[in-house]
């Protein structure tokens, strides 16, 4: 349902970058914008979410 939706590739785009930036610089503020990121994912889609 959500395979091509652009808000979710927007958002799963985001949580990339936000992964790149806590493996790169591993500190609370990048993990949480990571947690953030995954929450919102599962907020707006949660069938997504529990598959990546």
């Amino acid at each position: 349902m959500y395979e091509d939706h652009p808000v979710l590739n927007s958002l799963q785009q985001q949580l990339g970058s936000l992964r790149d930036q806590y493996r790169r610089i591993p500190n609370e503020l990048n993990r949480y914008r990571v947690v953030r990121q995954e929450q919102l994912i599962a907020q707006w889609a949660p069938a997504v979410a529990t598959i990546g």
